[in-house]
């Protein structure tokens, strides 16, 4: 078998875009006779999932995002939430795409806007649910990108962001369209 270039290491972190964060833990080779195939063992803190050299690049895996991206993200989360809207649907719909997406910044709007919906408006069961995946995620990620952060002021300073957010959303005009 060709030896295959390696974009990680064992012991680098990733960010899988539906698995959330984890640590490469080892390198195998797996496989029945002549269909062996190379694998990345990714352990994050709920499971153990194996990722094949030849998909490592696939658009939702990336390695962590720098401690500067986070510092960036929380502007994003003090600025007035957005709708995302009207109809249960419509939002699912718009919900699932921005998670898909992966990226921090989508990531940080994902988690203002429904934050802000819950702190407006209301949100379904399956929203909320699903704001606080998002923010699993990103305090997961964001502790690992800064080494000095502690999970407990992490999740401060994205509350105290997210207030922000929405006292501007209550002194604005008023939007229909959550």
């Amino acid at each position: 078998m060709a030896a295959k270039e390696k974009r990680f290491e064992i012991g680098d972190w990733i960010v899988h875009y539906y698995y959330g964060v984890g640590r490469v833990k080892d390198i195998v080779d797996k496989g029945l006779n002549k269909n062996r195939n190379t694998f990345y063992k990714v352990s994050t803190k709920e499971i153990d999932y194996w990722l094949p050299m030849d998909q490592e690049d696939i658009d939702h895996i990336e390695p962590i995002r720098s401690k500067k991206d986070f510092e960036c993200a929380l502007n994003i989360f003090a600025e007035i939430p957005q709708p995302i809207g009207k109809h249960y649907k419509t939002r699912k719909k718009r919900i699932h795409e921005r998670w898909l997406d992966g990226s921090l910044e989508n990531r940080a709007k994902l988690i203002r806007d429904l934050n802000g919906r819950l702190k407006l408006e209301k949100l379904s069961f399956s929203e909320k649910t699903m704001l606080e995946k998002v923010k699993r995620y990103y305090i997961a990620e964001w502790v690992i990108a800064d080494k000095s952060l502690k999970r407990k002021d992490a999740q401060k300073k994205m509350r105290i962001a997210l207030k922000k957010g929405v006292k501007k959303a209550k002194l604005a005009p008023k939007n229909d369209d959550y």
